[in-house]
This record gives C-alpha cells, structure tokens and sequence, in this order.
C-alpha cells in the first residue's frame, strides 16, 4: 500500500489521509483514529515538528521573526509537511485533519459529495468540508443538489482537500515569503495571492473539536471548555441558522 493511502479511502475517491498531531497529544489522536475507524478508514499520522525539534535555524528558514507563538510554529510545520507529501506523492485528492476534528454522521457522504462535484472547479482548489470559524453559504445562493460553493474566505485548516498542484502553490508562497501568520490565516492569504480557488462543502461535515468544547485549545486563549462550547454553538446558532432568515 502507497504510505500515503489510507486503508478504505478508495471508497470516497481519496489518495490519501493525513492527521496532525502532537505526540503528546493522545487523547486527540484516539479520539480522531477511533472516528475515523468508525468509517473503515485509516490515515497516515504526521508526528513530525514538534515544539522541540523546532531549532533556531528551522525558525529562520520558515518563519517571520517574533510572529507566531512556539506552538503555532508547530501547527504550521506540520501542515506544511502534508503538504509536501500530497507533492511528493503526486496526490490528485488528500484530506488533511487536524487531530481535534469532529467528524459528522455523514462524514462519508459530505466528503463524496465534495469529490463527485470538484471536476467543476480549477485544479488549483481546495475543498473546507470543515465548519471553520462557522461561515456558511447563504441559502438564498444555494441551489437543490449542489454541495460545493466558491467561498469568500478560507475555513480553517482543521480539514481541507486538496491536491499537489495547489499543494505546491502553497509551499512555494511559503518558501518564498515565510510564515507569518497562525496556518488558518496564512493559508487564506496565500490562496488569495497565488490564485487557488477556496470551496465549502455545505453542509459540512466537520467540527473543530478545540472550539466546540471537546477538547482544551492548544493554540488560542486558555478558555474552559465548557465557555468554549457555549460561544461555538451560539455562533452556530447565529450564523448557521438565525443569519439564514434573510439572507
């Protein structure tokens, strides 16, 4: 089996699957293995970059001086080396996750419906089947049996399709100008600049286990967990259903 191709994958048209994770992030990583396994599927677990392996020279050669927090380093290393497996591989089609995803009832099904309908747009795209930061399409631009949407912005980086071409795109930007920014907001500046379109999967099929109150944020403010769910679900109230009255 390709080391990138995850065990049953073939059944939603994947090339791969990638988790994130911290090592000592365990709980995470059953939690996301156990959902994943719940479907049949597998994923090739990225442990690498870790706050210690991050040297001063690494620091140099990724990142803008002072800008990013020791851990935001590490979320964004760890996404950038999915990235360079997805090219180095040549994958037409991975998902990355990060490892407090939430995953739906219709995980399977969303993420079928997300492939089935990605031949309508560029190759240089990425897929958020994620309800990052809870933006949804409005219902008045929907239309019956259409599942992909052209999104304003990105949604976060807990869980994204894409391929080698914009895969490559995306390191290249980096490679070029560094990392600047927490990887939710670099990744929405570099797909505006080099040209890769941003798609929502509506609805999504995905949940961000460190802002619904599952788990205790590694990155943001220290907030309890309980304060965590309580302000997800009344932006998801807001924005999912009370904004959708009149737009």
């Amino acid at each position: 089996m390709d080391p990138g191709r995850a065990k049953g994958e073939e059944v939603l048209g994947l090339d791969g699957i990638y988790v994130l994770n911290v090592k000592a992030f365990d709980e995470r990583l059953r939690s996301i293995t156990a959902q994943l396994a719940r479907f049949g599927f597998t994923a090739e677990i990225i442990q690498d970059w870790d706050p210690p392996e991050i040297t001063p020279e690494v620091e140099a050669q990724w990142f803008v001086p002072g800008a990013l927090t020791i851990a935001q380093r590490s979320c964004a290393l760890k996404h950038v080396e999915a990235l360079r497996r997805i090219c180095e591989r040549r994958q037409a089609h991975a998902l990355v996750l990060e490892d407090d995803a939430v995953l739906a009832p219709d995980f399977a099904d969303g993420v079928q419906r997300a492939l089935a309908e990605a031949p309508r747009y560029p190759e240089e795209s990425v897929i958020f089947i994620g309800s990052g930061g809870n933006f949804y399409t409005p219902r008045s631009q929907r239309e019956p049996g259409r599942s992909l949407y052209p999104g304003l912005r990105g949604r976060f980086a807990d869980s994204y399709i894409i391929g080698h071409r914009a895969a490559r795109r995306r390191l290249d930007w980096i490679a070029r100008h560094r990392i600047s920014e927490p990887m939710d907001n670099q990744f929405e500046t570099v797909d505006r600049q080099t040209g890769i379109q941003m798609l929502w999967l509506e609805d999504p099929v995905v949940e961000q286990g460190s802002k619904n109150g599952r788990f205790v944020t590694a990155i943001d403010k220290q907030y309890p967990r309980w304060l965590q769910g309580v302000q997800f679900h009344w932006e998801k109230l807001r924005r999912k259903w009370l904004y959708q009255l009149w737009r």
